[in-house]
């Protein structure tokens, strides 16, 4: 005799995870979520924008400029003022086009703001990680070495170290570089610290994982999301910091089209040719206001208690 029952039981069953599957909300990704926050932020979109813009710009610096920004001297041409017919940020003491020099260093103070985070957080990940996990006396030195690096003041040290090791841009990015990663160690031991007493890694060091494993599988991937916020952050940091050490003569040479550089050589001229100043001034402005709003939406938008 068949079980109409049970038939009816199972049927019921069915319709409704039928039925609750298809009213369920759609599942996304943390990633996708944190790129929806992102996205609502009007700022940190604003800021994305004018980044994108610029690091487009300077990309194709050869394509919006007919000019060399070094070797296209002119004499005949110096100090002309911006909106001058050929040269529309107008020319400097050399009678070099502005706008050129503008692109073509806004290439070399990007790359060195990426490039000097980039280092700084590497070291200060590596250094961090390995003194918050393994704590004891490994703990106690890595700290005190960050504590004596910032008891300097920042800029101080750093032309400090560009007066040993000499003015070029690679000095300058490994000057920057090593002032600058004792804030990412302290910021990466701090969540060290409190994600080596989770669950899943004392089960990590039950199941006899590595300590190496259990850093790079367990403990970097749940710390991440501050680590790029402070990098994002870091960009803008490390550019103003390198125009201010080629600002003071101490970066790269004077030929070089850097901002910094350009803030230098246009200050002997405030009072008739200011234009010398000023775009380079906006440049750098623009371009670390950017990243810092940037910094800024990517910080809300990983921040776990906004989720919902």
């Amino acid at each position: 005799m068949p079980d109409y029952e049970s038939e009816i039981k199972t049927a019921d069953k069915e319709y409704t995870n039928e039925a609750i599957s298809e009213e369920s909300l759609p599942v996304t990704s943390a990633w996708a979520d944190v790129r929806r926050r992102f996205l609502k932020n009007r700022i940190a979109v604003a800021g994305l924008i004018v980044l994108t813009i610029i690091v487009i710009s300077t990309l194709g610096a050869p394509l919006l400029t007919q000019y060399d920004p070094v070797l296209d001297m002119t004499l005949k041409d110096q100090l002309l003022p911006a909106g001058s017919p050929g040269h529309i940020l107008g020319t400097d003491d050399y009678g070099r086009d502005i706008f050129s020099r503008l692109l073509y260093g806004g290439r070399i103070s990007i790359l060195t703001g990426l490039i000097v985070s980039l280092a700084s957080a590497l070291v200060g990940i590596a250094v961090g990680c390995i003194s918050g996990y393994f704590g004891g006396w490994i703990d106690s030195l890595l700290m005190r070495l960050v504590d004596i690096v910032l008891a300097f003041p920042f800029l101080i040290l750093a032309i400090t170290l560009m007066a040993v090791l000499g003015p070029s841009l690679r000095n300058t990015m490994l000057a920057l570089a090593l002032v600058s990663w004792p804030g990412y160690a302290r910021v990466v031991r701090g969540l060290v610290l409190s994600i080596k007493e989770k669950e899943y890694v004392e089960a990590a060091r039950a199941a006899g994982l590595t300590n190496g494993r259990i850093i790079f599988a367990h403990v970097l991937p749940n710390a991440i999301a501050p680590i790029i916020v402070q990098a994002t952050l870091g960009v803008g940091s490390a550019i103003l910091s390198a125009a201010s050490l080629n600002f003071l003569g101490l970066g790269v040479d004077v030929s070089v089209p850097e901002w910094g550089m350009m803030l230098n050589q246009g200050r002997e001229y405030l009072q008739t040719a200011s234009h010398l100043t000023l775009f380079p001034g906006l440049a750098i402005s623009l371009t670390v206001l950017a990243v810092n709003w940037i910094g800024d939406g990517l910080r809300d938008a990983l921040d776990p208690r906004l989720r919902q």
